[in-house]
């Protein structure tokens, strides 16, 4: 009987080519979507398994009245050592200081590294390091590096107790490798290719680590055994005053295996969220599209049906035999749906930045044979069940069906899967909407276009640098400085007036910074030549740290930074941060220093591959030995976490929306096939009575236009409330209008008319002859 259940579903899978091509094609993006999904959670619900002391480990966060910012990432010099003396749970501290784009050379190898950290010697006990050769030293010119660091400078030799020069700020130390150790996990929040002995910061006279200056370290604690995290969390939280002066400051910890989620500014959760119900929402919709599509070839074997019913089948068998079609069409779709995942991985992992494969694992088998079983009892027990409970009487009747029209569960099922649809289509046309506000100028407050950016430590005197640059007439300005405009992320509480409440982002630039960006100036005036001593007394602002001071007109006012008062000359808005939630932190721009991170050009654009070289040509002129990578602005900010994040979650909404669209559309074109066929006969009657191509296009298409409208006006309300959550998130106020929900939805009908009316139109103009010749 089994193998007869075989057969009869293989031979209507052949019978009926379009429509099983559809279906499959259909459950293997489907199952595909939801597969890669699923792999991709348990990826990132993996992280921090490669410590064998993760459950015990935690890092130090702060939070407290930092405006909008809930809390921040790291924490001060001192909170480690005092964490550690007060609270006898803590076994173990460690603080990494990270040095970001920092020149790195072994002979002719030189490299910009932003894996670069020191960190005192108790981060070995704590986080894993796999050695593969050497050890750890508490030497000062010591250094360990990662397997691929190795292999980058030294390719195939021996790297111990070999030398590495590193350019810390402008200034250059020799470092011996000690140790190499085995290259972190894709899974783990902190990647490591080099660690300098801790007190390697103390060499910069301006960075004091036993100070409560900035916000600059990452610090982690290991617990002992007996003692819970978030008990500890508590306990610090109530006695562990941090003596500044930010309003309710208090530190906090999140444990390692949760920082991931919890502890980033990635939102990380929410790419999580994102993926997981974009994968499951387009196979709902192929689940949806298989079980209308379905309905309509099992009702071609109605007879087939009935005469099995009269002839003594029960119900059971009835309802396996269909089953058997379903689980013939979902195995084929689940083998093409597997490799699809190995096609599509080296993508997605190069996009997400992972190292996901396809294992056969416990969890992984069982994960994936889960979604196969309820792909194979959502699509089919429906159908299975509708016909098996049938009277054969009924079952033997012929029926017309108009597309749209009869059939109430046919109906509710393709006017949800368009409910689903125009959600999908409406949020994320919004988002993009939003995400074209959020890169315009208007929001950024500065124009970046035509802006190339250099690293500019190793260039020495950069007054020098710029007078040469400039020569050329295609460079139209040049500055340099302690960081780009999106990187508002070191906090310091090193300035106040009177009784100074927040933390401030404090950064050095020069005079033609505003010029190389477009800043307005929203009172005041920039750093000029013209006053010479802007050098050593003036701070610009921007509106956010205005509107933390106590005085109506800050211009002319003096403000404590660090150990020196400063006054201020003017007035910048808060311009675009990366992440977004750092758009209202307070900015203190200095000037002064002949040192950077940043050297800014902007360029001509009419003249930029001259312009180009003749940068380089000037810049070797300077120091031949450092190798020179010209990034656009925008190459730049892409390349940080944050915006990595933001950027692959936008490719992750954009890829499910063309899947969503794609597949309803092929589900509606199959339906609209298969209906148009199932009706020429009826078609093909009233033409010989008369009636219009136009008439016939109308009475096929109506239901289906009907549909797609009630659909529209039950989706909108939907689509407004999940944009409203999601720009919640966002500092800015922004507002859509209904005005982007309309025309998600005219979007929607007119996709749908397309797709359904090529087939009514070919319907409509067949030769009635063809269909009625057998009558």
């Amino acid at each position: 009987m089994f193998i007869n259940y075989i057969i009869t579903a293989w031979r209507s899978l052949l019978k009926n080519r379009t429509v099983s091509i559809i279906n499959i094609g259909g459950l293997t993006i489907g199952l595909a979507s939801a597969l890669l999904a699923i792999l991709f959670a348990q990826h990132e619900l993996s992280y921090e398994k490669m410590h064998e002391k993760a459950d015990r480990i935690c890092r130090v966060y702060l939070k407290g009245n930092f405006d909008q910012l809930n809390w921040v990432p790291t924490s001060f010099g001192p909170d480690g050592p005092a964490i550690k003396n007060m609270f006898p749970e803590v076994e173990k501290f460690a603080r990494m200081y990270n040095y970001a784009n920092t020149p790195v050379r072994v002979g002719e190898n030189i490299f910009y590294e932003n894996l670069l950290y020191a960190a005192d010697s108790n981060i070995f006990d704590i986080l894993t390091f796999n050695f593969v050769q050497g050890y750890t030293s508490n030497e000062l010119n010591s250094v360990v590096i990662s397997e691929r660091a190795a292999k980058r400078y030294f390719g195939s030799e021996n790297p111990i107790a070999r030398t590495i020069n590193i350019n810390q700020y402008g200034q250059k130390y020799d470092f011996i490798v000690t140790g190499v150790f085995k290259d972190f996990a894709s899974n783990t929040h902190l990647e490591i290719d080099f660690i300098l002995p801790f007190d390697v910061i103390r060499r910069h006279t301006w960075i004091k680590p036993e100070e409560y200056q900035g916000t600059a370290y990452m610090t982690y604690i290991l617990l002992n055994k007996e003692i819970a995290a978030d008990k500890l969390s508590q306990k610090i939280e109530a006695n562990y005053k941090i003596p500044v002066a930010i309003e309710n400051i208090r530190a906090f910890l999140i444990p390692l295996k949760e920082i991931h989620m919890k502890g980033s500014y990635s939102n990380n959760k929410g790419k999580l969220l994102i993926f997981l119900l974009g994968g499951f929402f387009v196979l709902v919709i192929t689940c949806l599209n298989y079980i209308n599509l379905t309905n309509i070839l099992f009702s071609t074997r109605n007879k087939e049906i009935g005469i099995r019913k009269v002839v003594g089948a029960r119900y059971k068998n009835i309802v396996f035999q269909f089953l058997t079609d379903t689980v013939l069409s979902t195995a084929i779709a689940f083998n093409l749906a597997l490799l699809t995942i190995k096609l599509v991985l080296p993508w997605f992992n190069s996009l997400m930045d992972t190292n996901i494969q396809l294992e056969s694992d416990s969890n992984t088998l069982l994960m994936l044979f889960l979604v196969l079983i309820a792909t194979i009892l959502v699509s089919g027990l429906y159908p299975a069940l509708r016909y098996s409970f049938a009277k054969p009487v009924s079952l033997m009747k012929p029926t017309a069906i108009a597309l749209g029209g009869k059939g109430y569960s046919r109906w509710i099922l393709t006017t949800f899967q368009f409910f689903l649809a125009i959600i999908f289509i409406q949020t994320i046309l919004a988002m993009n909407k939003h995400g074209n506000f959020l890169g315009s100028d208007s929001y950024k407050k500065y124009n970046s276009d035509n802006v190339i950016c250099i690293s500019g430590t190793p260039w020495g005197d950069l007054t020098k640098v710029k007078e040469e640059l400039l020569k050329n007439p295609a460079i139209e300005s040049v500055s340099w400085g302690s960081n780009l405009p999106e990187y508002q992320v070191n906090f310091s509480t090193d300035w106040k007036d009177k009784d100074n409440k927040t933390l401030a982002s404090i950064y050095n630039f020069d005079e033609d910074y505003i010029k190389v960006f477009k800043i307005s100036m929203l009172e005041g005036r920039f750093f000029s030549k013209d006053f010479p001593s802007d050098a050593e007394n003036a701070v610009v602002i921007n509106k956010m740290a205005a509107n933390n001071l106590d005085y109506e007109d800050p211009l002319g006012k003096s403000l404590l930074v660090g150990k020196k008062y400063y006054t201020i000359i003017g007035i910048i808005d808060s311009y675009r941060a990366i992440p977004p939630i750092f758009d209202h932190v307070p900015l203190l721009l200095l000037t002064g220093s002949k040192t950077s991170e940043f050297l800014t050009i902007r360029i001509n654009p009419n003249k930029m591959d001259p312009a180009k070289e003749y940068i380089i040509k000037t810049l070797k002129s300077f120091n031949s030995d450092i190798p020179i990578e010209l990034k656009n602005h925008f190459d730049v900010l892409f390349e940080t976490t944050e915006a990595k994040s933001f950027l692959s979650s936008a490719q992750l909404l954009n890829m499910f929306f063309y899947l969503t669209i794609i597949t309803s559309l092929v589900g509606l074109f199959g339906l609209s096939l298969f209906i148009a066929e199932r009706n020429r006969r009826v078609i093909s009657i009233r033409k010989v009575f008369g009636a219009s191509i136009i008439n016939i296009m109308f009475r096929l298409s109506k239901g289906i236009i009907v549909q797609v409208l009630i659909a529209i006006i039950l989706a909108t309300p939907v689509s407004m409330m999940i944009m409203m959550g999601y720009l919640s998130i966002f500092p800015s106020n922004f507002s859509l209008g209904i005005s982007i929900y309309i025309f998600g939805g005219i979007v929607a009908m007119v996709l749908v008319l397309l797709t359904v009316g090529w087939q009514t139109w070919r319907a409509a103009n067949a030769n009635p002859a063809d269909a009625l010749r057998c009558e």
